[in-house]
């Protein structure tokens, strides 16, 4: 451990014995803390998913995050994720479009990127910009695989609207790569295992002056979930859409603010009134009518859906002679039957190439652990 740690404004902590709130817990992980480990509960946490992350339990024992936007119960001992009340507002394209100019106003005079996928949620930001007039730079992954072969399309299309914009090759920076390189931070977090492309992007934003970067996470939530017609049931968790970890210790340090648009509230309400009543919408046939005016054809006439499991899969195998000596370090570190012999056994002879979901969750919250103890003793 370091003194020269990066913050990490986007999330506290409380100890569950005692009610004391931290607004970093660095002391604590000096003076030993983290050798109390709870290595079963980052696996439990994973399986319940980032939307059930108020049933988290303490991976360091007696140790919660709170992160922004949770609420304490002190009564209870629990964190709780509340969830956003839309306002009631007139639906149509002029209130969406009234929202979108407010949330650009917001960031004038700064240099906007959008993370560009290829994917929907993404592509609704870029031409929405594009109508409104705004410049923006574009930075995104890309490979040449076959399934990837729409979104490489419409990746390529989008950056016909803009001088600005770069892409990455996926392949060089696969999911657990260059994890010998993460810096120190305060608790385990399986985001840490996407650093390699995350860091990619934010050098590249870095050298494109990018200050502001977009991303379309919680598209999925405004245009696929079913919306209720009593505003006060929306299920909607919007503090989840963003990504603490990567905005703290991937973007801030190159001077990036990465911000979730579908987060905005004004968006939020916006989409919510349009969608009023609506069943589930996992092809988000809504969203593509609704905006085809700002977007290409083939996101408007076509549904695809992508699939990252040989990105995934490819990445653990060749992060695995890395992994393994994550997992000796983390064994001499702490000598928890986790990071034992018998265990990387089992766990990394299981047969890989089979998709199981449950399996790979396990995997990889193991493999988060041990990439967090091993960032805090470099």
């Amino acid at each position: 451990m370091k003194e020269d740690n990066i913050k990490q404004p986007g999330v506290s902590f409380i100890n569950l014995n005692t009610g004391e709130k931290f607004q970093d817990i660095w002391d604590i992980l000096q003076t030993g803390g983290w050798r109390k480990l709870i290595p079963e509960n980052i696996e439990y946490n994973n399986l319940k998913g980032v939307l059930k992350r108020s049933e988290w339990k303490p991976v360091v024992e007696d140790i919660l995050p709170i992160y922004t936007g949770m609420s304490w119960n002190a009564a209870t001992k629990t964190a709780t994720d509340p969830v956003y009340i839309p306002r009631k507002l007139t639906p149509g394209m002029q209130t969406m479009m009234k929202a979108a100019e407010s949330f650009f106003k917001k960031y004038e005079g700064k240099n906007i990127g959008v993370q560009l996928s290829g994917g929907l949620d993404s592509s609704i930001i870029i031409g929405l910009m594009h109508y409104l007039g705004i410049p923006f730079h574009l930075i995104g992954m890309s490979t040449t695989r076959y399934e990837f072969r729409t979104e490489r399309y419409v990746q390529q299309k989008l950056q016909e609207w803009t001088d600005n914009s770069i892409l990455i090759d996926y392949e060089q920076y696969l999911p657990m790569s260059n994890l010998e390189n993460i810096p120190p931070y305060q608790y385990p977090d399986l985001l840490a295992l996407n650093y390699g492309s995350e860091n990619a992007m934010a050098r590249e934003c870095k050298k494109q002056g990018i200050e502001v970067l977009l991303t379309g996470d919680g598209g999925d939530n405004l245009f696929a979930e079913p919306i209720p017609v009593n505003h006060s049931e929306c299920t909607w968790i919007p503090q989840v859409f963003s990504d603490p970890w990567s905005a703290d210790i991937v973007y801030a340090p190159y001077g990036v603010e990465l911000v979730p648009f579908y987060a905005e509230p004004g968006i939020m309400d916006a989409v919510y009134n349009l969608r009023l009543g609506q069943n589930e919408d996992n092809a988000k046939l809504w969203a593509r009518d609704f905006f085809k005016e700002f977007l290409p054809e083939e996101l408007v006439n076509y549904t695809y859906c992508a699939d990252f499991w040989g990105l995934y899969i490819d990445g653990l195998q060749q992060a695995l002679p890395k992994v393994r000596e994550l997992f000796k370090k983390a064994w001499e570190l702490t000598g928890h039957p986790h990071f034992s012999k018998t265990a990387e056994k089992e766990l990394f002879e299981q047969d890989l190439l089979h998709a199981k979901k449950e399996m790979y969750q396990v995997l990889e919250a193991r493999v988060a652990l041990a990439v967090w103890l091993d960032a805090l003793h470099r």
